[in-house]
């Protein structure tokens, strides 16, 4: 075994560190939005045509079909026919663009090994990363184009180095996946009305070889390579690309190349409007409870970015500005070209009772945004075409408060915490990676699907990671429509990167290219410059401390006086950090590099310990905002069955150490899971190795769920070092790049892990909270809503195990103050539970024969509503009484129609005994209502939301039920002692339960 080492500045190198259905609010708003939604459609409808204007209607669906905002400047997007080929031409193929290399060599069968993903196929197809490629393609011009003043290629992503050629001339290089490209090419097509274009690529693996050796030759930029567990490739920080693309601890090489995005030629003779940046700042103080009938006044400030067919010079002419009927202004304009660029800024005031406000999910009107169409268009005043571009906007403000916790006493740190037009919010969420690791490969329902799991789970914040991608466009119109908040990383992750001059101008290129594409998204809560890398440089990840100065002023000169200075100049009404993990305010007084980047008292912390027992609290810090955290699990067997073969299923396959490229990964969860329960022998049987994903699946869920009420029960109080009033937990991760061990809460392709069943139960606003501290039992009531719930009904229910009927159980009426987590209950768990009054058998343990559920109403009678619920396990599962528990299903009914889904089925269980972790599988797409639950009742009813069309038989044939007990021997051994039972020869890594008759 190769355990990380416990601390956390050396623990956190770890380096990366549905389904069309709504949440369960819409349930209680299906009418109004319904009314919302269809004349926000209306709305989307009619700005889609190049004269009409959109109207100022909530924007209350996620599932209208998107598009490019028409430009009424003379342009042409061309879909011509592509060929890909190879340097040496010994392949040629035809190819799709926007796409890459990887998926048009499998479209055109030249990877006959089977899917990307299929068994070590990562390693079989790392060739193509190899070899340089070219894109090429000819088409035809209308002659006229060639009369407009400027002609231009315009590519919104080329990954990645690559030359650009023209007719056999080269007009322009790129090296940089995230930058925008503007070409001029007048020259080149005014001889000819046929274009050739080839794109040609260079390896990415050849670049950034050449530019690591390059640097080398003045100074090592480290890391010289990754893990070698990651099983990828090096120098991943000398290219400006996605840097999980080269590997990372979850996911696997393929260093892509490809006309990745949108691309167009276009001829135009003055201005073309490229970007709007939309700014709103409230007339009036808000007030720091919401209120969501509020519609204040706003100050808004334009931005409109062109390019311009003049590389400098004056233009004059018209800004029409359209905000649906609420605003609509004609202003003259005299436009100054700089460089081919220009820009004007515009202000105006939207007067009170006009526009409501975008509100974060979970406030405001459930499964509903206010979003507007702003529509900008540019009238020269010669007799050119006129440029138009639309996007959809929010009335938000967001502000990263860093106060003094206690101004009479700094020392006592400072606040991290997020507010959202002027209300302070608790943030729960998730870290979001790169959905495939081929971006081309990642559709608009798949995206939505993803995001919809984490709005229906509760979740406000998502953290777009620094070493995947800026995500699509369509990704950032979902998390407006949801009111999901973007924790905004620049793509800088766990390495050193070079400072010289031409990488921090392609780097500041990138920056402007994002905040001006992505400014006007009322979802982007803040920008922050890097993940990891202040720890990463205090720390000593790489071997820096011999050169730390040098080090650090390199780390200045990337993040705070090249991509901070780009940031602020652009956008000054967001927060900016420059790291995560951060100190904020404290890391900026201390040079921005802290001597403590992990301090409690500061900022954002990144917390992995796999070695200490994850199911207890205690282990956990009391940070001011958790970013990070979480624990690995394996995919569902359905999921891993479609790339793997049976000589895979075992835990000790090279498959199974194929895919961990965690360093010391399999030998943490084998502990982890030992911990707590019994470690399925490695004997390579189909069995087995169920059984192994399933039990990682249960401890992953109740890791997290341990942390992640951990950290909200901290919300609202300190202890005498400072540390607590925490003010956000964003679990380590939301999806899966893959089919393999990782932290995800959903695994590729969207089904949902235990760990997300049990995110929708921990993050939901109101929760009741338990935990043994010493002797007690602990009932905490967490609220992070702005209404108290007075009078509720706390229920706490004592069990065994070997009996579902309750042993004991207490009710207490206790209040959900507001924006408070407290401890409502106190129950001693001899005095007040007598455990050795009922928890007695033979020669186990007290906590090992009783369990705790618990339950908060409010309401009564057919008024009443189930708050919350929740469990605590008082022992290890290994060592409970635990009976042989047969789970079957009872019935199957449906299908239903709910606001959930078209197709939703009542499945109805039956068990015998007490039943830890029920987990239900079908093969159908959906998901359930609740799942990885603890069955104390004969009977239980659950839904399952079918993503599609299906029926009661589909799902009959295909539903599992799995429960802990099942993962013990088959064997039932009769009438002997435990002595006897231990002299039986058993696995060494399996010293099981027993099932007694």
């Amino acid at each position: 075994m190769t355990p990380n080492p416990l601390t956390r500045e050396s623990e956190a190198r770890r380096e990366g560190s549905c389904i069309r259905v709504y949440g369960i609010p819409i349930l209680l708003t299906a009418v109004f939005c319904a009314v919302g939604g269809y004349l926000a459609f209306l709305s989307y409808e009619g700005s889609h045509h190049e004269d009409s204007k959109s109207q100022p209607i909530p924007f209350c669906s996620p599932s209208l079909v998107r598009g490019e905002w028409p430009t009424a400047a003379s342009s042409s997007s061309l879909s011509e026919k592509w060929t890909l080929r190879n340097l040496n031409r010994s392949i040629k193929v035809p190819a799709s663009v926007p796409g890459g290399v990887y998926t048009d060599l499998m479209a055109a069968d030249i990877l006959p090994e089977g899917d990307f993903y299929y068994r070590f196929n990562d390693l079989n197809y790392r060739w193509v990363a190899k070899e340089d490629w070219s894109y090429c393609t000819t088409f035809e011009v209308d002659p006229e184009m060639a009369q407009h003043q400027r002609v231009v290629l315009i590519f919104d992503g080329l990954d990645t180095a690559a030359e650009v050629v023209v007719n056999g001339v080269v007009v322009g290089e790129t090296n940089n996946m995230f930058v925008r490209y503007v070409f001029n090419v007048k020259e080149h097509i005014q001889e000819s009305n046929v274009v050739d274009l080839e794109i040609r690529f260079e390896s990415p693996l050849t670049y950034s070889t050449r530019a690591f050796e390059d640097q080398l030759k003045d100074y090592l930029v480290p890391p010289k390579c990754v893990p070698k567990d990651y099983q990828g490739e090096c120098h991943a920080n000398h290219i400006r690309k996605m840097q999980a693309s080269f590997s990372w601890d979850w996911g696997p090489a393929f260093p892509n190349m490809g006309i990745w995005k949108r691309w167009e030629l276009t001829g135009f003779d003055t201005l073309k409007i490229s970007d709007i940046l939309f700014t709103a700042t409230p007339t009036e103080e808000l007030p720091a409870k919401p209120d969501f009938s509020l519609r204040p006044g706003w100050n808004v400030t334009l931005e409109v970015i062109f390019d311009s067919a003049l590389e400098s010079g004056s233009t004059e002419g018209e800004l029409e500005i359209f905000l649906g009927d609420v605003f609509n202004v004609t202003t003259d304009a005299t436009i100054i070209a700089k460089d081919f660029e220009a820009s004007k800024t515009v202000t105006f005031e939207i007067g009170q009772n006009l526009v409501d406000m975008w509100w974060p999910n979970g406030f405001g009107i459930p499964g509903c945004r206010a979003l507007y169409d702003l529509n900008v268009s540019w009238k020269p005043k010669t007799e050119s075409p006129t440029s138009s571009k639309g996007v959809r906007v929010g009335f938000r403000t967001v502000e990263l408060n860093q106060d003094f916790v206690d101004p009479a006493n700094e020392t006592l740190g400072r606040h991290y915490r997020v507010h959202v037009n002027n209300v302070k919010m608790f943030m729960k969420g998730s870290n979001w990676i790169p959905a495939h690791i081929l971006p081309e490969m990642v559709s608009e329902d798949y995206t939505l699907e993803l995001l919809q799991a984490a709005q229906i789970t509760h979740q406000n914040c998502i953290r777009v990671w620094g070493g995947g991608i800026y995500e699509t466009d369509t990704f950032y119109e979902i998390a407006d429509e949801l009111g999901l908040l973007i924790w905004q990383d620049f793509m800088f992750a766990c390495s050193m990167y070079p400072v010289n001059q031409p990488f921090l101008d392609s780097v500041a290129d990138e920056i402007r290219t994002q905040i001006r594409r992505l400014h006007h998204h009322p979802s982007i809560l803040l920008w922050a410059a890097n993940n990891e890398n202040e720890a990463a440089l205090r720390g000593n990840w790489y071997g820096t401390a011999s050169n730390f100065e040098k080090y650090k002023a390199d780390y200045k000169k990337l993040y705070v006086e090249t991509v901070r200075n780009v940031t602020q100049s652009l956008d000054s009404s967001r927060p900016f950090v420059v790291s995560s993990p951060n100190n904020g305010i404290e890391s900026e007084e201390e040079d921005h590099v802290a001597k403590h980047p992990y301090s409690n008292l500061y900022g954002d912390v990144h917390y992995y310990n796999y070695l200490s027992d994850a199911w207890d609290w205690k282990i956990y810090p009391r940070t001011r905002f958790a970013s990070e955290y979480g624990f690995q699990s394996w995919p569902s067997f359905r999921a891993m069955r479609n790339v793997t073969t049976e000589e895979d299923w075992s835990r000790t396959s090279s498959l199974s150490y194929h895919r961990q490229h965690h360093p010391g990964g399999q030998e943490e969860i084998a502990l982890q899971i030992g911990l707590h329960m019994h470690l399925p022998p490695g004997d390579g049987t189909e069995k087995t190795y169920r059984d192994y994903l399933y039990l990682s699946q249960v401890h992953q869920a109740v890791a997290v769920k341990t942390e992640s009420e951990f950290y909200r029960r901290g919300m609202s109080s300190i202890n005498s070092q400072g540390e607590g009033y925490i003010s956000g937990a964003l679990y380590w991760q939301t999806n899966d790049i893959w089919q393999g061990p990782s932290w995800a809460s959903l695994e590729y392709g969207g089904r949902w892990k235990m760990l997300h069943y049990y995110v929708k139960k921990f993050f939901t606003p109101v929760l009741i909270s338990l935990y043994v501290d010493g002797d007690d039992l602990e009932v905490a009531v967490i609220n992070d809503s702005y209404e108290s719930i007075t009078g509720m009904t706390l229920s706490v229910v004592l069990y065994r195990y070997d009996q579902m009927e309750p042993i004991t159980y207490f009710n207490a009426t206790v209040d959900a103050v507001a924006m408070e987590a407290n401890v409502v209950a106190r129950y001693n768990l001899w005095d007040d539970l007598k455990l050795t009054e009922h928890c007695q058998s033979g020669l186990k343990d007290e906590v090992d024969v009783c369990f705790v559920v618990a339950g908060a109403s409010a309401g009564s009678g057919e008024g009443e509503t189930l708050i919350s619920t929740n469990f605590q396990l008082l022992g290890k599962p290994k060592d409970a009484l635990l009976q042989k528990a047969s789970v079957e299903v009872r019935s199957v009914s449906g299908p239903y129609l709910t606001t959930i889904s078209n197709d939703t089925f009542i499945i109805t269980l039956s068990s015998n005994q007490v039943a830890l972790f029920v987990w239900v599988e079908v093969d159908d797409p959906g998901f359930f209502s609740d799942n990885g639950f603890l069955m104390v009742t004969e009977e239980v009813s659950i839904e399952f939301y079918a993503e599609g069309s299906t029926t009661e038989e589909s799902l009959q044939q295909s539903i599992q039920v799995t429960s802990l007990t099942d993962t013990y021997m088959d064997e039932s051994i009769a009438r002997v002692d435990r002595e006897a039972a231990m002299e039986r020869a058993l696995h060494p890594n399996d010293i099981r339960n027993l099932i007694f008759v």
